[in-house]
């Protein structure tokens, strides 16, 4: 890692997966979709080869039409918000106490994530991250999605800062070829299997926590 955690004056994080355990909650959404209105596809749906993306293109990269990509999208968001309001998407352990422990020390934080503006608004308001969070730059915000660099330019431009004071956390592939095509130095967190993309890497918030003490 280039920079020391103390260089870093801005956090730009992930959030499906990243600060909130929705992984079971999108699949389950995905999985709900794909049975009513494509159920041939659904035996080889792998929500890992779609995290990340935007809803409508990973329904386009399953080989739908982009008019058919875009129904399923809205019908998917329909059952995703429906568990973020039932309560079914819990901040990932520590997120809070990570996020407040970096307000403290006057870092500015942001989320960069391929979900809808509504969708990711839900979860955060909803797990309470929201009161810790500058900035959302949700799926419409940016002219591209992760894996390109936009939404990561995005964010550095709406908070005024720029790569080189800033850090990105993520914990998909697509984020940090997102991250580092914006320049950014990428902290991975809670997979394993992107301890070797990463810059610095923590296998959970308190350890995360622990460094930054």
């Amino acid at each position: 890692m280039t920079l020391t955690l103390a260089d870093i004056d801005c956090f730009l994080f992930d959030l499906d997966g990243t600060l909130v355990d929705s992984t079971p909650a999108h699949e389950r959404a995905y999985r709900n979709v794909l049975g009513h209105e494509h159920p041939e596809l659904l035996d080889r749906f792998d929500y890992r080869a779609v995290a990340g993306l935007t809803t409508p293109a990973a329904f386009r990269g399953m080989g739908l039409s982009d008019a058919e990509a875009v129904r399923c999208a809205l019908l998917k968001q329909k059952h995703y918000r429906a568990c973020v309001e039932a309560g079914r998407v819990p901040e990932m352990p520590g997120a809070k106490a990570l996020l407040a422990q970096l307000k403290a020390r006057g870092s500015r934080i942001g989320v960069v994530t391929s979900a809808s503006r509504i969708s990711a608004l839900k979860a955060l308001e909803t797990t309470g991250l929201i009161s810790h969070v500058d900035i959302v730059v949700a799926a419409e915000d940016a002219r591209e999605s992760k894996p390109a660099p936009a939404p990561f330019l995005k964010a550095l431009t709406a908070l005024h800062t720029d790569a080189a004071k800033s850090v990105a956390v993520e914990d998909a592939p697509s984020g940090f070829l997102s991250a580092r095509a914006a320049g950014l130095t990428v902290i991975g967190v809670h997979q394993n299997s992107v301890r070797a993309l990463s810059d610095l890497y923590f296998a959970d918030f308190a350890d995360f926590r622990q460094a930054l003490a």
